[in-house]
C-alpha cells in the first residue's frame, strides 16, 4: 500500500458540552460529548469546513471522534465528509491528543467524485486547551491490485495505482 498526500484538514471548535453522565466522575470513566465547529481544506483540495462531532471517551480515556461535515471548496463545489477514528492523550504534551481516523469523502461534484471510490487516512494532533485540530489526510493505493478500480471516476495521475499486483 502506497500513501499519497490528500490535504490538511485544520479545525476549530465553536461550542461544545462534554458529560461524564454515568460515573461518579472518575479519571476511569466513560464521557460523551457534542461540538460544533469550523475550519479549512489545504492541499489538493482548497475550502472552508463546517462540522460536528458527536465523541465517547473510553474507559481507557481514548476518545472516538464520530464526526460529519462539509467541505466548500474554493471552486464552489461541495463535498460531505465523514470521520472515525481514536484519539489518545501524548505522554508529557500537557492537553495534548494524538489523533489517527479513517476520513471519508464524497461528493457529486466531478472534480472530486474520483474520491468516492478512496479509503482516506489520516494522522494529527488536537489542542484541548485551545480546542483546534489538525489532521494530514492520505488516500491509501492499492498495490496488490492488478487493475485501477471498475467503477468511479478516475483519479489524478499521482493518485492513481501503479498496478504491481501480487506475485
Amino acid at each position: 500500500m502506497r500513501l499519497e498526500p490528500l490535504c490538511r484538514i485544520s479545525m476549530r471548535y465553536v461550542d461544545a458540552s462534554w458529560h461524564m453522565p454515568y460515573t461518579s466522575r472518575g479519571e476511569d470513566d466513560e464521557a460523551l460529548g457534542f461540538g460544533h465547529g469550523d475550519g479549512t481544506v489545504s492541499g489538493e483540495i482548497e475550502g472552508k469546513l463546517v462540522w460536528a462531532n458527536y465523541p465517547r471517551r473510553r474507559q481507557d480515556g481514548v476518545w472516538t471522534p464520530n464526526l460529519r461535515g462539509m467541505i466548500r471548496a474554493t471552486d464552489g463545489n461541495d463535498l460531505l465528509l465523514s470521520m472515525h477514528g481514536q484519539s489518545i492523550e501524548e505522554r508529557a504534551a500537557g492537553q495534548r491528543r494524538a489523533i489517527v481516523a479513517r476520513v471519508e469523502l464524497t461528493t457529486e461534484a466531478e472534480p472530486y467524485r474520483w474520491l468516492n471510490t478512496c479509503f482516506l487516512v489520516g494522522e494529527g494532533e488536537i489542542d484541548e486547551e485551545r480546542q483546534v485540530s489538525w489532521l494530514d489526510t492520505y488516500v491509501c493505493l492499492n498495490e496488490q491490485a492488478q487493475g485501477p478500480p471498475a467503477l468511479g471516476a478516475e483519479a489524478p495521475e499521482r493518485f492513481r495505482q501503479q498496478g504491481a499486483g501480487a506475485p
